[in-house]
């Protein structure tokens, strides 16, 4: 059974406007510590603000290189599965195949458990995960109802 999950691209355009405005303001900021001088207080400042704007940086430059790739397959076991809450409100769900990890949507997350063998369509920078097809459930060869 396939699970796709059609918005992936548009989750990775939303991913670019939701964290570029976000890096715009600690870019500002960086620059504003850089220029009012050295003073303890500021170098403690701009590490921080530093640390934050790479972060940023980084979400924003692979959601960038996703939009101007095509997705990717990939086939492998789900060595593990694991969710978690971000911000406290949003539940987001990861698997683990082949030394990646990739973001599931809530629907995909109910066709995929551990153990089983998957063929996933995702972009490549982000791990945002366009559809996935269970290739065989922890052992046992899926077969199709053609």
């Amino acid at each position: 059974m396939i699970a796709s999950h059609p918005p992936a691209r548009t989750a990775i355009v939303r991913s670019v406007l939701l964290f570029s405005p976000f890096l715009a303001i600690v870019v500002a900021a960086f620059v504003a510590l850089v220029i009012g001088g050295a003073s303890g207080g500021a170098i403690v400042g701009l590490v921080i603000v530093g640390l934050v704007t790479l972060l940023l940086a980084y979400q924003v430059v692979q959601s960038l290189r996703d939009l101007l790739t095509h997705a990717t397959e990939t086939e492998g076991r789900v060595e593990r599965h694991w969710s978690r809450h971000e911000f406290f409100i949003f539940r987001s769900s990861y698997i683990f195949v082949k030394g990646d990890v990739y973001r599931l949507s809530a629907e995909q997350e109910l066709e995929v458990k551990l153990g089983n063998m998957v063929r996933i369509r995702h972009y490549p920078h982000t791990g945002t995960v366009d559809a996935i097809e269970v290739l065989e459930r922890g052992g046992r060869r899926e077969t199709s109802d053609v």
